[in-house]
């Protein structure tokens, strides 16, 4: 089958996958580890693979052969983006996408790829990747504004829609949009650990991936419970992932005024394979994230047989986590709550153990090998359903 992914793609990833010669000769491309192992594993199932991207690297749009896809990457403006509602953005992708031939455009998140997609001459199936209501909630500033309204555009013209998961699916049966149809996100076959991991040490050291610090990610309530956490355990530290995560930025400052960085390291963000390092290395994962359409460093984290703390009310995070069978829901709101399972399971090498089992076999479920046959099946009814063109 002829699929285009258009999408935030991670290029230089993407080679490193397909052609890994090419890696240092390719556009940086994107932060989007979902759609760009997408792209590779449906290369390896021999379909025939354009991907349309954005890069802030470009100024005119190129064209690249990598590996078994054809990519076309348009420049993604680095400032004033949301001023126009990525108009330009917009229309790069379409006129990328009507560029080339394809049964069908699988585009990612509701904004200017959705959009694009939408305006192109193929058939389109928009993937429900966040809930922009719930974000701006977080964060109410002009810019994720205008990403809601772009996302309001976007499912009015959409008749072909999935969603990574039931929250979102829940999202869209509130506002009218029932059928939906669950395509969740998956990860490399890599990604699994062999078996669950041994449990039985003492617990010294507790990891938490986040993509930003902010009060959606609630990470300020994590390092508040780490005290008492340490108040109980002793020499015990916390490691903290990903971008305001580094020595001396945003998280780190915040803490450090307040007498909470003891015992914290600031590891900042880190490519894939050092993600899966630090997971391996750690005892416990928290995830204190408020809402989360997915959880992907979740999904990564339950791949490692990590045993995990996270949120019971946290959008789509007690359904990955089997609802508390695969790791321990709690209200993340309240920091004592946090402290309290974190020292229940350190003291409880049985239930670390049960639980990095538990977590390693219902992550399984979304191994990509697992999850492509569906996202084939819906391709083919969206490609037969417009025969083959608009």
């Amino acid at each position: 089958m002829r699929v285009a992914i258009a999408a935030p793609i991670d290029l230089r990833h993407l080679s490193r996958m397909l052609d890994p010669a090419l890696e240092s000769t390719v556009p940086e491309g994107m932060v989007a580890p979902v759609a760009t192992s997408l792209a590779v594993e449906l290369c390896r199932s021999d379909h025939e693979i354009t991907v349309v991207t954005l890069s802030t690297d470009v100024t005119v749009p190129v064209q690249r052969r990598i590996g078994a896809a054809q990519v076309l990457v348009g420049p993604y403006r680095a400032r004033h983006r949301a001023r126009d509602a990525f108009r330009h953005e917009r229309n790069t992708v379409r006129e990328l996408l009507d560029s080339v031939d394809t049964d069908l455009v699988h585009a990612h998140w509701t904004y200017e790829f959705g959009l694009g997609a939408l305006a192109s001459r193929h058939p389109c199936l928009v993937s429900v990747h966040d809930w922009a209501p719930a974000i701006l909630r977080h964060h109410p500033d002009p810019y994720r504004l205008v990403r809601l309204l772009m996302q309001v555009r976007c499912l009015g013209k959409t008749r072909e829609l999935a969603a990574v998961s039931p929250y979102i699916q829940d999202r869209l049966r509130g506002i009218g949009r029932r059928s939906a149809y669950l395509l969740p996100n998956g990860l490399p076959s890599k990604f699994f650990a062999d078996s669950p991991q041994m449990r039985d040490a003492p617990v010294h050291q507790i990891l938490s991936v986040n993509s930003h610090f902010s009060s959606l990610k609630n990470v300020g309530a994590l390092l508040q419970a780490f005290q008492a956490v340490r108040e109980q355990l002793g020499d015990v530290e916390l490691v903290l992932v990903g971008r305001d995560f580094e020595a001396g930025g945003p998280a780190e400052t915040w803490a450090r005024a307040r007498g909470l960085a003891v015992g914290c390291v600031f590891a900042g963000p880190l490519r894939a394979e050092e993600i899966l390092t630090a997971m391996d290395r750690a005892d416990v994962f928290v995830a204190p994230t408020l809402e989360e359409s997915f959880g992907m460093t979740v999904l990564e984290a339950m791949a490692r047989g990590l045993p995990i703390v996270a949120g019971h009310a946290s959008g789509a995070v007690p359904w990955l986590l089997g609802f508390g069978s695969a790791g321990d829901l709690v209200d993340v709101r309240q920091p004592d709550q946090i402290a309290a399972a974190v020292v229940r399971m350190a003291r409880d090498p049985e239930r670390r153990m049960l639980l990095s089992g538990q977590a390693l076999r219902r992550a399984r479920r979304f191994a990509w090998p697992s999850l492509v046959r569906s996202y084939e099946a819906r391709y083919r009814r969206v490609a037969t359903a417009s025969g083959g063109h608009r």
